[in-house]
């Protein structure tokens, strides 16, 4: 009678997964979850798990379509290859490497793109970051030209277009100041005292 549970789990599980492929993962609910219950996942995530440490993120992950899909997926798959294939000696020993399995993945799963979540938002540099920021020129550029200018932002060297209204314009090697970004190019001038 089991093996009619994890063959529904398993099929229900992989039709959500497939689904959220094809469809390209537009999530509403960024890293606690999809849907409705995601607002609240969010708020419980931010709030009470930094204050009182990850246990309560544990039970969060159950608010998540994600947690669902994957929970689903691999519950009915373990079943289904350990009880279906007579691995184990008893079905209920099935029945626990099958929760086990799902609750693990499941658990995983949302941990994982929770924290790329987290990551993703936290190393994104904004247009603010690179003002007041100096750099090596790599292209020298005369005033109205574009050029290049080699930057560290958040630990990590960026190259990006600069351009300035000086007079003088910039020889590859020199110091450049950025003032302000239009678009993705660098609004540059000299440093004070050079």
């Amino acid at each position: 009678m089991l093996i009619y549970l994890y063959l529904f789990a398993f099929g229900l599980g992989g039709v959500l997964l497939l689904g959220s492929i094809f469809i390209g993962g537009k999530d509403t609910g960024g890293d606690g979850g999809d849907g409705d219950a995601s607002t609240s996942a969010q708020h419980f995530d931010h709030g009470v798990v930094e204050a009182h440490g990850a246990l309560p993120g544990l039970f969060t992950a159950f608010l998540s379509l994600r947690f669902w899909m994957f929970f689903l997926a691999f519950f009915g798959l373990t079943g289904l290859v350990l009880d279906g294939l007579d691995l184990v000696d008893s079905p209920s020993v099935a029945l626990v490497a099958a929760l086990g399995m799902g609750l693990f993945t499941g658990q995983g799963t949302v941990a994982v793109f929770r924290s790329l979540s987290h990551s993703e938002t936290s190393t994104a540099a904004s247009a603010a970051d690179y003002i007041g920021r100096s750099g090596r020129v790599m292209v020298g550029f005369a005033a109205g030209d574009l050029g290049k200018v080699r930057l560290t932002l958040k630990g990590t060297t960026v190259d990006v277009l600069a351009t300035t209204e000086e007079e003088r314009g910039f020889a590859s090697g020199e110091e450049a100041l950025v003032i302000a970004m239009n678009d993705t190019t660098a609004v540059v001038a000299r440093a004070p005292g050079v």
